[in-house]
């Protein structure tokens, strides 16, 4: 007599899945088993990132199911150093205040959850982000144009207002970057301080 593996209800020729006789399931537990993994056999054009979905438009789509973003670039063709599109970021942590990272990513919230890894506190925090078709020149003119209004750097790290540092990355548009904010920059004081900085 054999029972599932899962629930420990004993398998007959009714509610046994049959698909190898290695499985030792039963129909209901199955269904749950695939339905918590995502396993992609029904569609396999979708991809999953960490359980959610991404769309089709995604620069990286690429079908299947992966950890992180890291994950997808690394595997089969895609290479992260081939792909020019991403993100151009702000990060912050409130153990170093006055300190933000302007930095760049594939995805901006798959680098956020790399930094929470190493942060007992969880306490970094995306503040502000744009997508880019070019990341690596989007980052380097963001550097360029954070240095002479940060008071030290030490180096993608700048001791610079945060409302400073949205309109730098707001005004990155001007090389025909896509723009796509993460968060609302409606502020009078930023408005004010972008007719100052160039």
């Amino acid at each position: 007599m054999r029972n599932c593996s899962t629930c420990n209800v004993v398998l007959n020729a009714a509610n046994q899945y049959k698909s190898d006789a290695r499985i030792r399931l039963c129909k209901p537990c199955r269904k749950e088993q695939s339905r918590k993994s995502n396993i992609l056999v029904s569609n396999p054009n979708k991809m999953y990132v960490n359980g959610k979905y991404v769309r089709k438009s995604h620069p990286l789509h690429k079908p299947g199911y992966y950890r992180t973003f890291n994950d997808a670039a690394f595997e089969g063709a895609y290479k992260a150093g081939d792909i020019k599109e991403g993100y151009v970021y702000i990060i912050t942590n409130k153990a170093w205040l006055g300190w933000l990272k302007i930095g760049m990513a594939i995805d901006a919230e798959d680098r956020l959850n790399s930094y929470q890894t190493s942060s007992p506190m969880r306490d970094y925090v995306l503040e502000h982000s744009i997508a880019s078709s070019d990341r690596r020149k989007a980052e380097k003119e963001a550097h360029t144009r954070a240095l002479p209004l940060s008071l030290c750097r030490k180096g993608e790290w700048f001791k610079i207002s945060l409302e400073q540092a949205i309109t730098i990355l707001d005004n990155l548009n001007e090389h025909r970057h896509i723009r796509a904010t993460k968060k609302a920059d409606t502020h009078k004081k930023e408005d004010n301080l972008q007719g100052g900085l160039f």
